[in-house]
């Protein structure tokens, strides 16, 4: 076969020189005894783009995540409007014809203002502002709260809350706006003679409503006024906190202080305080069983007040352990006056004693009728 001029070329013999053999001697011997090289292999860059694309991917749906969920304290893991609305209606389901006035957002959860009527025939409106706490574990039952019904009020009705633990949103003081004349309710201070404006609340059907948070201590005297648009004062009504005591106010109603019991009561009150039967209160008077449980409380007798309230199961009940753990029991001052308090039998089962206390504080005290005809003291029974 013929070959070609470069393989020819490779058959030639080469001849070189001693000191050329010499000289490719020793360049063989030091590259095969050296160190062998280590080479690098460089990444293409296309892996790179890859890389920073998925890192990028990636960040877009981590941060969204971050913003949404921050690392939140126990106490609330959503955001405080959003509590659902079928848990709202499992926490009212007891009440009757209820309308949600306004949901309110406070550090730990929410405070849900409502309204209610506390008797199927005989409507009487109940405004009530109850505190739903939010935490890791979703939005807790209500453990408190505060309402008061509609009853012989004309221009401004209501109600004072306070806090009971360090998680509560109160002090809180709301009520309703019940003249047309009034535009605006302004709280005072009087010591201190600070104002403290107020929020309004307007309902479906027009109805309007006030509230406000504000730092009032228990033995705190206020001032509430309704102010007319052009912020004439129409209405005033100086008032306390009824779990409070002031000496400012002793002396505006000094003969509520003189509560006692009658013969026929004291002689009731003593056996019950032996053991409960209900037998002995048949023969009583509303007033005359509210007066038993004003000297329950005087008395510090917590099982036989509690005694006292109504057994119906058709209206609100609180639980005994539940009662003992959260109620806050009121000054036996405000009480005071209950004895020349004036039965009003709203029917159905209900009625009230309207009263003015020691502080010259006018109140309801509700009472309801037990199947057996005797009376019994409803539960939140200051109104």
């Amino acid at each position: 076969m013929k070959q070609s001029n470069d393989f020819q070329s490779l058959n030639q013999k080469i001849t070189m020189s001693d000191k050329e053999s010499e000289r490719v001697q020793e360049q063989m011997n030091f590259r095969m005894n050296g160190s062998p090289e280590v080479r690098k292999t460089s990444t293409p860059r296309k892996y790179y783009v890859a890389l920073a694309s998925a890192a990028m991917i990636f960040m877009l749906i981590l941060i969204p995540a971050i913003i949404n969920n921050p690392e939140k304290s126990s106490d609330s893991v959503l955001p405080a409007d959003e509590i659902p609305r079928e848990r709202l209606e499992e926490m009212l389901i007891h009440y009757n014809n209820y309308e949600i006035l306004h949901i309110e957002e406070v550090e730990s959860g929410v405070v849900v203002f409502f309204t209610y009527d506390n008797k199927k025939e005989i409507n009487i409106e109940t405004v009530s502002a109850m505190f739903v706490k939010q935490t890791k574990y979703g939005w807790e039952d209500p453990a408190e709260g505060g309402e008061y019904a509609i009853i012989d009020q004309t221009y401004i009705s209501h109600e004072f809350i306070s806090p009971i633990n360090e998680d509560s949103p109160f002090p809180l003081v709301f009520g309703k706006i019940i003249s047309s004349d009034i535009s605006e309710v302004l709280l005072r201070k009087v010591d201190t003679k600070q104002d403290i404006k107020t929020e309004k609340i307007v309902s479906k059907s027009g109805e309007r409503y006030w509230f406000t948070f504000a730092d009032i201590k228990p033995n705190e005297m206020f001032e509430i006024h309704g102010l007319t648009r052009d912020g004439q004062i129409i209405y005033s009504i100086d008032t306390l906190f009824a779990f409070g005591n002031s000496p400012v106010l002793e002396e505006v109603n000094p003969e509520a202080a003189n509560f006692e019991l009658t013969a026929e009561e004291l002689d009731v009150y003593q056996q019950l305080k032996t053991g409960f039967n209900q037998q002995l209160l048949l023969d009583l008077s509303p007033i005359s069983i509210a007066k038993l449980f004003v000297q329950a409380t005087n008395d510090e007798e917590w099982e036989l007040q509690y005694e006292l309230y109504t057994d119906r199961e058709d209206v609100r009940r609180i639980d005994k352990e539940e009662y003992f753990r959260e109620m806050v029991f009121p000054d036996k001052d405000v009480l005071f006056g209950i004895q020349d308090g004036t039965f009003h039998d709203d029917g159905d089962g209900y009625g009230h004693i309207s009263y003015t206390n020691i502080y010259g504080q006018k109140w309801g005290f509700q009472m309801v009728q037990e199947n057996d005809g005797s009376w019994a003291v409803a539960f939140v029974p200051l109104q």
